[in-house]
């Protein structure tokens, strides 16, 4: 049985349309499966949770509790219909549990399915997915300060400073709508990026990748990728891979407004990598500190897969193949 998990609200409530277009042909292929519709990530992730106990009739204290070592072995796959966020939240049930992840995107910047070569168009992606082989990909396991905190797990990128303020800037702006509507969601983070470009000041930061650090006085930004993209197609690590064990790091530093300007569109490409001001590093594990913050400014926040995870410091670790994308 294949589980089709809904979020109808993503991308302005595009993902109501592509289910609907979806539904239609699965209908007519007389595919064995079962819908899961929502309006939030963790709606869906507890109804699936739900579903699963239902149909392996495992009782579970509560659907946050949900194991992935319990999913049935007959779920051929679950299938997000959706944004970057949906499956992020959804994470925490398919890491580790063999099922595999099946994309249909329907959100603003649909990075997931770009870095996996997803086809954006409902029947192609649909036809990938009935069709795909298990992709095993790598996940960044974000870890607290302490060794007892929850480990969060993030599938594409963490974004800490410049590029984490315009995520949380289009996240809550009128704009994103207005763009989703247009079929232009990566146009929103084009708007996001002027707006921040304004209001951000950089700070000193401290990068350590694999016990080896590097101090920036002037820190933009600290991107640590597990894909080559995000934020709408940008090629922040355009050598990440998400299936060799790695995480690579850009961060920019020492740079007036001007060339940080300037420096965007070489992130179509990947060329910004060549430029002075860039450093990227590789390793398994890093760690992003804000060196000695001022408690008069509010924390440097960090974004992972495009939600909100936190303030720095950030502490992420290469999980190998924990995670199977059908591609």
């Amino acid at each position: 049985m294949w589980i089709f998990a809904v979020n109808e609200n993503s991308g302005g409530g595009r993902g109501r349309k592509v289910w609907q277009i979806v539904e239609t042909e699965l209908k007519r292929l007389g595919t064995d499966y079962a819908t899961v519709l929502a309006g939030t990530p963790e709606e869906a992730r507890g109804e699936i949770a739900s579903l699963l106990r239902e149909q392996d009739a495992i009782a579970r204290e509560a659907a946050a509790d949900s194991r992935a070592d319990d999913l049935p072995r007959n779920l051929k796959a679950i299938t997000i219909i959706g944004g970057d966020g949906t499956i992020h939240g959804l994470l925490p049930l398919l890491c580790g549990s063999g099922v595999p992840l099946g994309i249909i995107p329907a959100g603003s910047g649909n990075d997931t399915a770009r870095a996996f070569g997803i086809p954006r168009q409902p029947l192609a992606a649909l036809r990938l997915v009935l069709r795909g082989k298990p992709f095993p990909a790598d996940i960044i396991e974000l870890r607290g300060a302490e060794p007892d905190d929850p480990v969060r797990p993030v599938l594409t990128a963490l974004a800490a400073g410049f590029d984490s303020a315009i995520a949380a800037a289009v996240n809550r702006s009128f704009y994103k709508k207005l763009c989703n509507l247009m079929h232009a969601g990566s146009l929103a983070y084009i708007i996001g990026l002027i707006h921040v470009l304004f209001t951000f000041r950089p700070r000193p930061l401290d990068v350590t990748a694999d016990g080896r650090k590097t101090s920036f006085q002037r820190g933009w930004m600290a991107a640590v990728c597990n894909v080559p993209a995000y934020g709408g197609g940008l090629r922040i690590c355009p050598e990440a891979l998400p299936d060799d064990g790695w995480l690579n790091v850009c961060i920019v530093h020492s740079c007036t407004p001007l060339q940080l300007l300037r420096l965007f569109p070489l992130l179509l490409s990947g060329k910004h990598v060549r430029l002075p001001y860039v450093t990227m590093l590789r390793g398994r594990t890093i760690v992003v500190e804000e060196t000695l913050p001022d408690p008069a400014k509010s924390a440097i926040a960090v974004y992972g897969d495009g939600e909100f995870a936190g303030p720095l410091p950030l502490y992420a670790q290469a999980a190998g193949n924990r995670i199977e994308v059908l591609r």
